[in-house]
């Protein structure tokens, strides 16, 4: 047995096996003992980072920017109000509050039908600004759709309302949805032509 093991442990072969418990004994080593003391700040790329290894939590909250971070928020009703009168004013169908100070996307939909083939409007506001919708309502009740958008930045704790109203007949509301998506920053213009 000695002899015939003897006649595998050329120098090739012995130096073949050093070199590969050395490669294996000094990943090891790395393994163990390379942590955040021995690595130099600012010395790690992007390319060093094996792609979808980093997490959200892992970094700390302000250093990648704002850009990045947004909340949302939103409130539904499927049905309500009903059986409204006409009316210029018009009558709350959602309502979102609480919404912290910052820019926001706001986006609403709903749908509105009448007893009476009239006009139905909706809005959605916060604070000041507003945007309309104006759709034709058929006296069957079929349901038409409004869908609403706004840029809006509140200074302080804000509140979102979708409101609805038809001057004739007997309205009433389905469906509503109203979104707000916090962004960093925005910027409102009107157009004019």
């Amino acid at each position: 047995m000695l002899i015939k093991l003897r006649s595998y442990a050329t120098f090739s072969n012995v130096i073949a096996l050093c070199a590969l418990f050395v490669a294996l004994g000094g990943t090891s080593y790395a393994v163990t003992k390379i942590g955040s003391k021995q690595i130099r700040n600012n010395s790690i790329r992007s390319a060093d980072i094996k792609n979808r290894t980093i997490r959200s939590k892992d970094i700390r909250k302000g250093v990648i920017g704002s850009t990045l971070q947004s909340s949302a928020a939103q409130a539904s009703r499927n049905v309500g109000p009903t059986g409204v009168g006409a009316s210029e004013s018009f009558t709350p169908v959602a309502t979102l509050s609480g919404l912290e100070p910052g820019a926001y996307v706001l986006l609403a939909g709903v749908n509105q039908s009448s007893n009476m083939r009239t006009e139905g409007r909706c809005r959605i506001s916060a604070e000041g600004d507003y945007d309309d919708s104006n759709r034709g309502l058929r006296a069957e009740g079929t349901a038409e759709g409004h869908n609403l958008e706004l840029i809006h930045t509140f200074g302080g704790t804000g509140t979102v309302v979708l409101g609805c109203r038809s001057p004739a007949g007997i309205w009433s509301a389905t469906d509503a949805k109203l979104i707000a998506i916090k962004i960093s920053s925005a910027r409102s213009s009107v157009v004019s032509g």
